[in-house]
């Protein structure tokens, strides 16, 4: 009997990957894949709020139709209302909307300066100011003006 064979000596050394190799594989489909999820984490946070903001910009919204449907000198007594859960543009109760508040703010302004806060029990312009709070954050503020039309 000669010498034993060995059975790998016509075979290529090279053809399989190294454990430096498939580790280093395993490290940079990891981090990528990480990213990914990181990524989608993101846009859903993204996408939870705008969902929120165009819920916010609606309620306002609703109480500006609301006060529209006020005579002039109902307004005032309006500031300082709160809404909680919101209510929609009829004033009702929008159940679903526990976590939501509506807070209005009338202020007295000039009417040839609207910029400018006066102290008038009974002005002849007013902005009104409605906050949106979700969960005691806050997440928008809408305001605009009326004009007592009477002569």
């Amino acid at each position: 009997m000669g010498k034993p064979q060995n059975i790998f000596a016509g075979r290529d050394r090279k053809r399989g990957f190294t454990l430096i190799e498939a580790s280093l594989t395993t490290v940079i489909i990891g981090v990528g894949f990480l990213s990914m999820l990181q990524l989608l984490a993101a846009g859903t946070m993204t996408n939870i709020r705008a969902i929120q903001s165009t819920a916010a910009v609606n309620l306002a919204k609703n109480v500006r139709e609301m006060t529209l449907k006020h005579k002039f000198a109902e307004l005032m007594p309006l500031s300082g209302k709160t809404y909680q859960p919101a209510i929609d543009s009829q004033g009702k109760t929008l159940p679903d909307f526990g976590a939501w508040k509506q807070t209005l703010t009338i202020q007295p302004v000039d009417p040839d300066r609207v910029t400018l806060d006066i102290s008038d029990p009974s002005p002849k312009a007013v902005r009104i100011k409605v906050c949106i709070d979700h969960n005691g954050e806050r997440l928008c503020d809408v305001s605009w003006y009326a004009f007592d039309g009477t002569p």
